[in-house]
């Protein structure tokens, strides 16, 4: 997987994220925003979408079987939760497989 790193960090001290919060809201879309104060940085603004991103990498991945039938279920709910799909039934009925050498020791 390969990370994207952000082509710009904006750099804004508190005061002047207080005076342009618009701007700095606009601006999260094309790249995070870091608010500091007195040379310490405080927070980042990012884009809900970079936010969401940075939770997905950091939720432990399935692996083996597990990682399978997550991605089945991951195509399930992008077609809209799969189909109604019920298999028939097996109607069988079991077989002593040593019916016939009893009968024959009898």
């Amino acid at each position: 997987m390969t990370k994207s790193i952000p082509t710009r960090i904006r750099r804004v001290g508190v005061a002047e994220a207080k005076s342009k919060l618009s701007e700095v809201l606009r601006d999260a879309a094309q790249g995070p925003t870091v608010i500091h104060s007195r040379g310490r940085d405080l927070v980042v603004v990012l884009a809900i979408e970079a936010y969401e991103r940075l939770l997905a990498e950091q939720q432990p991945r399935p692996s083996g079987g597990a990682a399978f039938l997550a991605r089945i279920e991951a195509v399930k709910q992008s077609h809209g939760g799969g189909s109604d799909f019920e298999p028939a039934r097996l109607d069988f009925a079991p077989v002593d497989p040593f019916a016939g050498h009893r009968a024959r020791r009898g």
